[in-house]
């Protein structure tokens, strides 16, 4: 009941959050000309890092859930969300140790998360009927749908880097601002509800 809780108050946070982000955003820029809104570190990305950040935090709280028969879905989740915040970040501007840094960025980064993904993966594996049934499920609900359009907004977005527009970074950050708010909606409604197959771990 508490995660219930927690997760609705969440998803309302974020969802007002990134609404009235992406308007003020778009006013600022196109009305007040406050082009730097789109620069790195400020309002919109660093409201993605938040959401991505909220994701990362209900997605682990639901993994630990012991009585959860689905919670690789929540752990591959957490992967997820932790990628996207690596990818979001660029932990070279911080003051932090260098191995840090080295994990977190460049071939480090991409060592990284393919050794996290194998390991899920290979858990995966050797319960793979359970899995498959679960994954089948997941994809036919709508958190797999809603996972679903964020990747989708996150690929139109990312179609934006290459356009020349004036508006074009806008567009690109309010592209994945949206995917990561999708994203989340994926993380709060599986954290309420479980996800069930007919097969039996």
């Amino acid at each position: 009941m508490v995660i219930n809780k927690l997760a609705r108050r969440l998803y309302t946070f974020a969802l007002a959050l990134v609404t009235l982000v992406i308007v003020w955003s778009i006013l600022s820029f196109h009305f007040f000309d406050d082009f730097a809104i789109v620069d790195e570190n400020n309002l919109l990305e660093n409201t993605q890092v938040l959401v991505l950040l909220l994701s990362l935090m209900l997605s682990i709280r639901t993994a630990i859930n012991r009585v959860r028969k689905d919670k690789i879905i929540s752990i591959f989740f957490s992967f997820l969300s932790f990628g996207f915040i690596l990818r979001e970040i660029d932990l070279e501007d911080f003051d932090l140790p260098t191995w840090i840094i080295v994990l977190g960025s460049g071939s480090g980064r991409t060592i990284l998360l393919v050794t996290i993904f194998s390991a899920i993966v290979l858990y995966m594996i050797s319960k793979r009927r359970y899995y498959i049934d679960l994954t089948k499920v997941f994809f036919r609900s709508k958190i797999g749908a809603s996972l679903f359009l964020s990747g989708c907004f996150l690929i139109i977005g990312s179609f934006f880097e290459d356009i020349n527009l004036h508006s074009s970074v806008l567009i690109e950050e309010c592209f994945e601002l949206v995917a990561y708010a999708l994203f989340f909606r994926a993380i709060s409604v599986i954290s309420r509800r479980e996800i069930r197959t007919s097969r039996h771990i």
